[in-house]
């Protein structure tokens, strides 16, 4: 099996798992996402983190985003294109 469906069988399963260890320790994961101090927690929390990210880290993460699209993901899709076309970018020796 490739490696990259072993990675998502493993989620897969230890999410099962998960769910079956709440479930004997006796947590209802319906009354638990209806808890509104829960829900209003959770809210809290991700208006929080995505203030951080528009305010402090989106900046720094798109420079260097455009850092690596133009080094090299560029130069990797240039490549593989003319690959495809035929072109031979190496001398072989």
């Amino acid at each position: 099996m490739p490696k990259q469906k072993q990675g998502f069988i493993q989620f897969i399963i230890i999410l099962i798992l998960l769910v079956v260890i709440l479930s004997l320790l006796g947590v209802s994961l319906n009354s638990l996402f209806s808890n509104p101090v829960l829900v209003g927690n959770f809210g809290f929390l991700g208006t929080w983190l995505a203030n951080i990210w528009h305010n402090y880290f989106s900046t720094v993460f798109n420079y260097f985003w455009g850092i690596w699209v133009n080094l090299f993901w560029q130069q990797f899709i240039d490549t593989v294109r003319g690959f495809w076309n035929g072109v031979i970018f190496f001398n072989p020796r």
